[in-house]
């Protein structure tokens, strides 16, 4: 069992939307977890760092309609980026077992999947 480091902790909550210090996710995240949730999670991390790196590409080259004879559709790939995203803010949630506070990939979304325990 291992726990994850203050900044790690801080990222998480920044992550899933835990804008104001909560004690209660503070207390949940500096529990111990098993190696496997600790490396899924920072895992998870990266991929989300992936995701936001795509939608920043996406929104910098939306202007482009055609290239090389192909159509290309934006809002398409913008939407699975997003729902991949909130797919795995959802999952990190669940595994640090305090939820989602705010799922910037869907901000329109005001339901909240957080767990007091």
């Amino acid at each position: 069992m291992a726990q994850f480091t203050i900044p790690q902790i801080e990222e998480f909550e920044r992550i899933l939307g835990f804008f104001v210090f909560d004690t209660t996710v503070r207390n949940g995240l500096t529990s111990e977890y098993s190696d496997t949730t600790i490396d899924r999670t920072l895992t998870i991390l990266d991929e989300l760092v992936g995701i936001d790196n795509l939608l920043k590409e996406s929104l910098e080259t939306s202007f482009v309609k055609e290239s090389r004879g192909s159509k290309l559709s934006y809002g398409s790939h913008v939407t699975h980026l997003k729902s991949e995203g909130t797919r795995l803010l959802t999952e990190l949630g669940q595994l640090l077992v305090v939820g989602v506070n705010y799922n910037k990939y869907s901000p329109n979304t005001r339901r909240s999947t957080i767990a007091y325990w």
